[in-house]
This record gives structure tokens, C-alpha cells and sequence, in this order.
């Protein structure tokens, strides 16, 4: 199955050996951190749902 969201992909990714030595050391540790940012800026983003359903009620 595939990871849940960007962050269970990024920590599958992290423990995929075969994936960071095709990538390469330096590769796959900065896409990983890129990775990390990306998913980080995307947790902190307020979604059109959560306004309509929380902004009112709270």
C-alpha cells in the first residue's frame, strides 16, 4: 500500500536502502530534506474545509 501522506513517504523513503543507494548519499539526503520542508509548510496551511467548518464554530 502506499504511505498515508507526504510525511509516512518521506520516513518510508529514509529507512529504503535500495532507494538512498540508487540515489546517491548526498541526493537522497537533500531530497529528503526538501521533502521534509514541503510536508512541514503543508501542515502549517489552513485549508478552505477547515475555515467553512471550524472558523465559526470555534
Amino acid at each position: 500500500t502506499l504511505p498515508p501522506n507526504l510525511g509516512a513517504a518521506v520516513d518510508a523513503l529514509e529507512d529504503d536502502e535500495v532507494i538512498q543507494d540508487a540515489l546517491g548519499e548526498h541526493v537522497a539526503e537533500k531530497f529528503v530534506e526538501a521533502k521534509q520542508a514541503e510536508y512541514d509548510e503543508y501542515k502549517a496551511e489552513v485549508s478552505d474545509w477547515e475555515l467553512d467548518n471550524y472558523l465559526e464554530t470555534y
